[in-house]
């Protein structure tokens, strides 16, 4: 298998012309060999465009993968520090399942343009969902939206400020709210942000699937520091956050059990206020990274994500 390096992908993000524009791009297909989300060429009549669109001061690397017998077209949105190259899992379920999958990479993320994984305010999260959706062009199938942690505050933010809610159905997956340690974490960005933009990362052995630990060690596209500007917009959105209902119906929350990201005992209730009539399903031994966590976890809890959506 290719394995591209830091510099190959990012001279494909520079490469990549707006959505649309189909052209070839050199370095497109070993990427999308190594992610291993090369659907197009796994699954007979699928077909996929990848190109830039323009959010705000950012250019957002936007995949599409569709097919003729579609039922449904599903928005997946990452977490943070992860990019769509990691979501192969969800993708290809999605596409058995018979949905287009649009997937973008968020501002700092992958190939998308910005400063790596640093962000000034969430609400450039739920701008990049708006900008998205008004750029792709797909069939009038009923949407819906499933979104791993940071990317579930990225749906909250676009319900708060760019409705109408567009999704007949909704999928939370470990979202993000108040982090697990918050406050210690909250004392470390008061005493570090005035010296230091960056803090060196750890990383969290946050799935029971080894192999996809090892990965990501490697994984080209990831940082190995954590910006201190994205917990400044952390807390700025949690102090400002209603806990309300968003006025968008109600969705499912897939939560493990064994999460040691997010303080999810703290959150499920708050998302609860959000979402109200919210479904809840717990995972016992599931980590925080529910998109790749073991591929018995996963079958769990898509088993009712497929009820929930209807797929």
């Amino acid at each position: 298998m290719a394995h591209p390096d830091r510099q190959s992908l990012e001279a494909l993000r520079g490469a990549l012309p707006p959505l649309r524009e189909d052209r070839p791009v050199a370095g497109l297909a070993e990427y999308l060999e190594f992610y291993a989300i090369d659907f197009a060429r796994q699954q007979p009549g699928v077909s996929h465009e990848v190109g830039s669109i323009s959010s705000g001061d950012y250019r957002l690397a936007v995949h599409c993968w569709q097919q003729a017998d579609a039922r449904h077209n599903l928005l997946l949105v990452h977490g943070y520090l992860d990019h769509v190259g990691l979501y192969r899992h969800l993708i290809g379920h999605a596409l058995a399942r018979g949905c287009n999958v649009v997937a973008f990479d968020l501002p700092g993320h992958g190939l998308s343009t910005g400063t790596p994984v640093a962000i000034g305010d969430f609400r450039v999260y739920g701008d990049a969902i708006r900008d998205v959706l008004a750029a792709v062009e797909l069939p009038r199938l009923p949407w819906q939206a499933m979104a791993q942690s940071t990317g579930g505050s990225a749906l909250v933010e676009f319900a708060r400020h760019h409705p109408p809610w567009p999704f007949s159905g909704t999928v939370l997956l470990a979202p993000l709210l108040r982090p697990a340690g918050w406050w210690k974490v909250r004392t470390a960005h008061a005493l570090v942000h005035r010296f230091a933009d960056t803090v060196p990362r750890g990383f969290a052995d946050n799935s029971s699937d080894r192999d996809f630990l090892a990965f990501v060690r490697n994984d080209p596209l990831q940082s190995h520091r954590i910006h201190v500007s994205w917990v400044g917009a952390l807390r700025r959105w949690l102090a400002e956050l209603p806990l309300q209902a968003l006025g968008v119906g109600p969705a499912l929350l897939v939560q493990g059990d064994a999460d040691t990201t997010v303080d999810w005992r703290y959150n499920l209730p708050r998302y609860g206020k959000l979402f109200p009539g919210l479904r809840i399903e717990l995972v016992h031994g599931a980590g925080h990274q529910l998109a790749n966590e073991s591929q018995a976890l996963r079958e769990r809890y898509l088993k009712v994500v497929d009820r929930y959506l209807g797929w």
